[in-house]
């Protein structure tokens, strides 16, 4: 399923490694999203957002998922993101899947109209929980649900263990916090769903263990580079402990004796009242 371990040293010397690291993501955790979906039981012909989607998002498991009669809107903000989902969509022939600019908090788009509101991978680096389903309720229809995608970083991992992994991985979690984010925004979902009066609130989980050359063990070096400005300016690390860090776990990443557990991916639903 996916491409061979890259090589670069530097994930973040490549302009378009934000771009790869969203494909990446949506391609590791495409067979999650298939089955998330599957147990919502969305009827064909059913109206779903995936908000925020990146370049990628779940536009295609939705695809699937509602069937050619219904239809799909992706979210996005970013003008990056918004340009590369909608060549993503062009490219996998998605007839029934538009991709619109707007932001998570205000969409623009009509009030109670769809059956499903989506978001992966949202709440955790944004923050504004409260906005975010604020504005996810105000799309949804009565009876429709919800569905939200965050990660739990308990625990990812590698094995065997290593020093510098983990100090990179703390790093990226406050960096993370730093600008208002909760890396382990996962744990916190179904409280949220449960304490807005959501009904049949429900939770499964997912994750994916990495081995051999697969590129997703490069994921805390990718996460590293995006975050670099907030590590450094935020004094969670020097400039030579990053890139110290970084160098080991290339190495690690690239040794194909080590395994890297995933963090959780929780998977909550509930429908609206």
């Amino acid at each position: 399923m996916h491409a061979e371990l890259a090589t670069k040293s530097r994930v973040g010397e490549d302009p378009t490694a934000e771009l790869y690291r969203l494909r990446l993501q949506a391609d590791v955790w495409q067979p999650a999203a298939d089955e998330f979906f599957a147990v919502l039981h969305l009827q064909r012909g059913a109206r779903a957002i995936d908000l925020c989607c990146g370049a990628v998002g779940v536009l295609e498991p939705l695809s699937r998922a509602v069937g050619p009669s219904g239809t799909v809107i992706g979210v996005e903000s970013n003008p990056v993101r918004l340009k590369a989902a909608r060549a993503f969509v062009d490219q996998s022939d998605l007839a029934n899947v538009t991709v619109v600019e707007g932001h998570a908090v205000a969409t623009g788009l009509p009030s109670g109209q769809f059956d499903l509101v989506h978001c992966r991978f949202l709440f955790a680096p944004m923050g504004q929980a409260d906005r975010i389903l604020t504005e996810m309720l105000r799309l949804l229809r009565p009876g429709g649900y919800i569905a939200i995608q965050e990660p739990d970083g308990s625990c990812w991992n590698v094995a065997p263990r290593n020093a510098n992994w983990s100090r990179l991985k703390a790093a990226i979690f406050g960096a993370i916090r730093a600008q208002g984010g909760d890396f382990d925004a996962g744990l916190h979902t179904f409280g949220i769903l449960r304490a807005a009066g959501m009904r049949e609130v429900s939770q499964r989980n997912a994750v994916v263990a990495c081995h051999g050359r697969d590129p997703y063990k490069q994921l805390p070096l990718q996460f590293a580079n995006w975050l670099r400005p907030q590590i450094l300016d935020g004094g969670l690390m020097s400039e030579d402990r990053l890139e110290e860090c970084m160098e080991d776990v290339i190495t690690t990443a690239a040794d194909p004796a080590t395994v890297m557990t995933s963090f959780l991916v929780t998977q909550v639903a509930a429908r609206k009242m």
